[in-house]
């Protein structure tokens, strides 16, 4: 008989993340502890959602953000060919596009099949609130797609051009964020709401809970400071164009006041987050509590990345360094709420709870043996 060496390689793959379940619970890395003791499909899943979810914020930030800075940069300017006018079309057009990118990835993970407790959440709202929220966005794509094609067009009706950039943003930023937010906290705690079927009035007293607005705020100037981070890696591309940096210069002020509010405005989200959460970021799991240090030492590198950029003493080289420092930081930073919050999660803390427990002392005992 031959030897199945798929399942022999999955067999041997479950058995090294549950090795691993049993030393990370030992250390009290109980967010890594709860990755590695699922299933191998399951944790497969979650790392696709870990990849994926920070995608998804960077792509709605640029979509929220970038029309504010597209203001900027076409007010007064009538040069086609100047550098101003350049990166100002392109963003428009990169705003449109990752706003469907961030549309495509949001699907994604809502479809995922270990996203069932946001799918029974979403399943909370009344039809009509989908029926708004799909003319919401398809507003927010007509506004963002009118505004990247009338560029070239607009003479005589500018301030018409810009209000697209304003409603564009303002629609997304007050009802999609508070959404997101919310649907996310109904599935890690359905009771945090009593009513079983929330309608509007009760969708806005929900918004403005601590939890919901502290974090649609930060998500709001996240969204500023990547948009302008996003100007920096657009002027970089060009090494000519080195006549302009004052661009550069006010778009790094710009993300440097958007990621310095950011700071008070984080301590409030943490102030906000329930205990357990709050808890496992202030020290009590280990990994989490590191990735959050670095987390907060790669924020203070990128601000004074960014004050070199602002005071003029800075080459393209150092554009793409906070741009993709800025990157790895959302990634770090998702994947530090996401583990600080497994403990808030009744589904995943008691994924198979009996069978796990007696795996890990089964494997204890063959470990301390």
């Amino acid at each position: 008989m031959g030897v199945n060496w798929g399942d022999l390689a999955v067999e041997l793959v479950s058995k090294v993340l549950l090795c691993c379940s049993w030393f990370c619970h030992r250390l009290g890395i109980v967010g890594v502890s709860r990755i590695a003791s699922m299933c191998l499909r399951c944790v497969l899943l979650e790392l696709i959602a870990i990849c994926v979810l920070p995608v998804h914020l960077l792509a709605m930030n640029v979509a929220c953000g970038a029309p504010l800075l597209c203001i900027w940069l076409r007010r007064g300017e009538h040069d086609k060919s100047s550098a101003r006018w350049s990166i100002g079309k392109s963003l428009a057009w990169f705003a449109l596009g990752a706003y469907l990118l961030g549309l495509l990835t949001g699907g994604g993970l809502i479809l995922l099949p270990s996203a069932e407790d946001l799918r029974e959440a979403m399943g909370r709202f009344g039809n009509r609130t989908y029926w708004f929220a799909g003319s919401e966005l398809l507003f927010s794509f007509l506004a963002l797609w009118a505004y990247a094609r009338l560029w070239d067009q607009v003479r005589l009706w500018r301030w018409v051009h810009a209000l697209l950039a304003v409603a564009a943003t303002s629609n997304l930023l007050y009802h999609f964020p508070p959404l997101m937010i919310v649907l996310g906290k109904l599935a890690r705690d359905p009771a945090w709401s009593v009513e079983s079927v929330i309608e509007r009035s009760h969708f806005l007293e929900l918004m403005i809970q601590p939890e919901v607005l502290s974090i649609t705020i930060h998500f709001g100037l996240a969204s500023l400071a990547v948009a302008a981070l996003f100007v920096l890696a657009l002027w970089a591309r060009n090494d000519t164009q080195t006549s302009q940096k004052r661009i550069c210069r006010i778009a790094a002020a710009i993300a440097f006041f958007a990621s310095l509010l950011q700071l008070p405005i984080g301590i409030w989200v943490l102030a906000a987050l329930p205990q357990v959460g709050r808890s496992a970021i202030l020290g009590e799991k280990i990994f989490v509590s590191v990735l959050f240090l670095a987390s907060m030492i790669a924020t203070f590198y990128l601000l004074q990345g960014l004050v070199k950029i602002a005071l003029g003493d800075f080459t393209p080289f150092d554009c793409w360094r906070v741009f993709w420092l800025t990157v790895c930081l959302v990634f770090v930073m998702t994947i530090t709420m996401r583990l600080s919050r497994y403990e808030e999660q009744p589904g995943l803390v008691n994924f198979q709870k009996n069978s796990l427990e007696l795996k890990l002392q089964a494997m204890g005992d063959f470990v301390c043996v």
